[in-house]
């Protein structure tokens, strides 16, 4: 998910396979396409590698099993390498890679076949061309008055149905810039995360804090790298939690996160405030750089 501008598209924008078949089909009866009933990873494809592929793959595989999905991890791997041959073939060393797993076909209705077969898609899609800038510059972003709602058995996967991000997307649409993003709340005002990334503030009374993600929301894999390896690294601490928008408003430093676009500093809230990018901020982006340099500021 990225709202940023994209480069033209170049030979191997759009190649898609199936299964591992380029140009291959899926049924109209798959249970991805009428239900939403799969995952999906939004992975950043550089100098020919995924630089986070365990990670992605890890959240595939633990994840599949809620939603009634069997899928090998050999499988992934056996599509992604055959995905990634291809793009080498096309002398395609850098962009985004999209990988979904669907329920599969199933009769008409909502309940799964006692059998189902995973389909597997990889897609491909050019870098935005500004990554760097956002990087450097920063982001503003708007409130969504779309509110996320409560699902403790869904909360934290990536599943297919994301059409809570369409709707609040849509209000993004309509402010237009300098807005690229938008911060989403749950029912009950909490802050959960942006409609395409994660959220960390920095709090004056408790420091470092990232939305508990047990309601709703996504776990993000970046955000996962964050919490188990870069604050630690960078010598600070933080805090998974409820968070408010008196909170929020008092931050003295923000930034959202995503695989594709790394950490990305927050300068505006629309109607809630403004930012400088903060000291620790530059720390976090320059521990992340260090350990994988695909994330230049």
């Amino acid at each position: 998910m990225n709202s940023a501008t994209s480069r033209p598209d170049n030979i191997s924008a759009g190649l898609t396979t199936v299964n591992g078949v380029e140009s291959g089909s899926l049924s109209a009866a798959d249970r991805g396409t009428s239900y939403g009933h799969g995952l999906f990873e939004t992975m950043l494809f550089s100098a020919g590698a995924v630089p986070l592929w365990q990670r992605h793959l890890g959240r595939l595989v633990s994840d599949a099993p809620i939603l009634g999905l069997s899928i090998s991890e050999k499988s992934l791997e056996d599509n992604l390498a055959n995905f990634l041959q291809l793009l080498a073939q096309q002398s395609q060393s850098s962009g985004i890679i999209k990988i979904m797993v669907t329920a599969g076909t199933g009769g008409r209705g909502y309940a799964s076949p006692e059998k189902m077969a995973p389909q597997i898609i990889c897609q491909f899609s050019p870098l935005p061309n500004n990554l760097v800038q956002l990087r450097q510059k920063g982001v503003a972003l708007i409130q969504c008055q779309y509110a996320l709602p409560t699902n403790p058995v869904l909360a934290g996967i990536k599943h297919l149905n994301r059409l809570d991000q369409v709707l609040a997307a849509a209000e993004l649409k309509q402010q237009g810039a300098p807005y690229t993003d938008g911060v989403m709340f749950s029912h009950d005002s909490n802050l959960i995360e942006t409609t395409c990334a994660n959220i960390f503030i920095k709090t004056p009374e408790m420091g470092w804090l990232t939305p508990q993600l047990d309601q709703s929301g996504v776990l993000g894999v970046m955000r996962g790298l964050l919490l188990e390896r870069l604050f630690n690294q960078s010598g600070l601490n933080v805090k998974e939690c409820r968070i408010n928008p008196q909170q929020l408003a008092s931050a003295s430093e923000i930034f959202i996160c995503s695989s594709i676009r790394g950490l990305i500093p927050v300068t505006e809230i629309k109607d809630l405030g403004h930012w400088s990018i903060g000291p620790e901020t530059k720390l976090l982006q320059s521990a992340l750089f260090d350990l994988y340099d695909c994330y230049l500021c």
